[in-house]
């Protein structure tokens, strides 16, 4: 038991060395086009989506198209839409919300400031 005991310390240093591990997304980077897809898979088109989440079809298409300039410029929204329709289409809303925001955020950080 001592030698456990011994071990278990050198693990967690080793551990403590190592590269924190990379955000999982189940192996998927959630694009527009993947929702897209998804939606596709399932049978559904813009329009059904639109009537079971109240998103309009315009918001939706840009989603899919990664047309920001189309879409509310408030992250809070435009989080949401992308969730609903990840909850809509069965996928893991966290993974999609982690893949899709980010390159949502990066075409806001660089426009010129909207007033």
């Amino acid at each position: 038991m001592a030698k456990k005991k011994k071990d278990a310390p050198e693990q967690a240093s080793d551990d403590a060395d190592a590269p924190a591990p990379a955000p999982k997304t189940s192996g998927e980077d959630f694009t527009g086009a993947r929702l897209k897809a998804a939606r596709e898979k399932a049978g559904l088109t813009v329009a059904e989506i639109s009537e079971r989440t109240k998103i309009s079809k315009a918001v939706l298409s840009a989603l899919e198209d990664e047309r920001y300039e189309d879409m509310p410029n408030a992250r809070v929204y435009v989080r949401g839409f992308v969730r609903c329709v990840a909850r809509e289409l069965g996928l893991d809303l966290d993974a999609v919300t982690r893949s899709y925001l980010p390159r949502w955020e990066r075409w806001i950080a660089e426009q010129p400031e909207r007033y």
